[in-house]
């Protein structure tokens, strides 16, 4: 008898940390390359994105989320560690995490070490050899994102025309089946992995990337052909801001590498048509991959259980101030969209939170909604408040930088300091957003605001050092 009660004893004592284990969330990362904030949740009412708006009626949608640098493997680097970039890390597309931050845990790395089966496929950390080991219990690397179809396309890309180093920045392709491109053989990857992870005896953290809308802009013909290409509005301010310092602005070379687009000078308005007309197909067809994913989670039983986060990288420009691609301090292009559903039992209603939120905060938060204590580096905050109360707010502004500018955000404001080599401050730049949201005038030097710019230039100073980024 005494040793049936010790038995028993023994089985009550291991049964909590039995049922924990077991109940652990499993987490679906999903990563968008090059995605603004240009979808149906966001209050884009043309864009067709039906799959993750109907995914947000489980989640918060953060209206105010912000990227840290916005270049896509900088970001990237930032966020899979949630460490803030500075003038010396975190800089370029080319951003290592093993060489700008080697000791630095990333969030894969951290889930894995508590217990977790780490999943990557696509583009997801931008290095196909960064923190791969430490990081991923099984990963796929990410094909490369210049896929065509068309063989006379195919041939130019391998010899491209001078001076161009690519074809043309777009294609419609007729005729064809998801795993024809290279979106929609990750995603079926992915499904695939998700029925034999569910056998697993542990959770799992599943990181997948999706390239479009990234140039260049190839989609099936049937994303195309939800858009009339009349009807989709060109931006109304393709012209520099007034008074913006030079430093301020982008040459967009990511852009002019490919045939048909001008080395100087503007975008033709019919050219312009084409690519927005492209990015619209893009995103319609990542949405659809979305749909494709989540309606797998929810086949295998997989759906409730799971924290699914939605972010792009950094955001897009698309014309405005006559600028493309990222590669800027403006709100349009550091805005992005972020969208968190946690696990069931966690407040799965649709809401929208205007609140900052920051890239660097998904580690956190998903430490947070995970039941783990994150890693002493993080510089980011959990957002899991906002998630129980989209009227809370976790900060008063949000931080970003690019090259030489160090940029931050507040409610009514967006300011940014350009300094050199030493430190000195050379350019600056402020907009009033409550008045002028497309950020068309410059109004550091209009004295009305004297107070204002004074007060972020402190805010600004004050934060670069209590996260040590100066």
């Amino acid at each position: 008898m005494k040793n049936l009660v010790k038995t028993v004893m023994i089985l009550m004592a291991f049964l909590p940390s039995i049922l924990t284990a077991q109940d652990k969330p499993n987490i679906i990362l999903i990563t968008i390359d090059d995605l603004r904030p240009e979808l149906g949740v966001y209050g884009n009412t043309l864009i067709q994105t039906p799959q993750i708006d109907a995914l947000s009626e489980h989640a918060t949608t953060f209206n105010n989320a912000f990227c840290q640098v916005p270049v896509c493997g900088a970001s990237r680097a930032s966020m899979h560690t949630g460490v803030r970039p500075t003038p010396k890390r975190f800089t370029s597309a080319g951003t290592e995490i093993d060489h700008d931050l080697p000791n630095a845990v990333t969030i894969g790395q951290h889930f894995k070490e508590n217990g977790y089966y780490t999943f990557s496929i696509g583009k997801v950390i931008h290095g196909k050899k960064d923190a791969v080991e430490r990081t991923w219990t099984e990963y796929l690397p990410a094909e490369s994102m210049f896929e065509y179809h068309d063989k006379a396309l195919v041939e130019e890309a391998t010899n491209p025309v001078a001076p161009y180093k690519r074809p043309q920045p777009y294609e419609v392709v007729v005729d064809s089946k998801d795993t024809d491109f290279l979106d929609g053989r990750s995603v079926k990857v992915a499904k695939e992995r998700l029925a034999e992870l569910k056998k697993k005896d542990q959770p799992f953290f599943m990181a997948v990337g999706i390239a479009r809308p990234h140039l260049p802009f190839v989609a099936p013909k049937r994303f195309w052909d939800l858009y009339n290409e009349n009807d989709i509005p060109m931006a109304d301010n393709p012209y520099k801001p007034k008074n913006m310092p030079e430093m301020a602005k982008t040459t967009y070379g990511e852009l002019r590498a490919y045939n048909s687009v001008p080395k100087k000078g503007d975008v033709p308005n019919d050219l312009a048509k084409k690519l927005k007309h492209g990015y619209y197909a893009s995103v319609s067809f990542s949405d659809y991959l979305v749909g494709d994913l989540v309606a797998e989670l929810k086949k295998q039983g997989l759906y409730e259980n799971s924290i699914i986060v939605i972010w792009g990288d950094h955001g897009w420009q698309l014309g405005e101030h006559s600028f493309w691609a990222k590669h800027t301090n403006f709100d349009i292009a550091l805005r992005v969209p972020l969208i968190i559903k946690p696990q069931k039992g966690k407040n799965m209603k649709a809401a929208k939170a205007d609140g900052f939120a920051e890239i660097v905060d998904i580690f956190p938060t998903l430490c947070d909604l995970a039941g783990l204590e994150g890693p002493s580096q993080l510089q980011g905050q959990s957002l899991v408040p906002v998630l129980k109360d989209p009227n809370f707010s976790t900060k008063e502004y949000a931080l970003s930088r690019w090259k030489q500018g160090d940029s931050i955000r507040t409610k009514g404001f967006r300011y940014t300091a350009f300094k050199n080599k030493k430190g000195v401050l050379i350019a600056e730049m402020m907009y009033d957003l409550s008045n002028d949201p497309e950020e068309n005038k410059n109004i550091v030097e209009d004295a009305t605001y004297k107070g204002e710019v004074e007060k972020h230039r402190k805010l600004l100073d004050k934060a670069l050092k209590e996260y040590s980024l100066i």
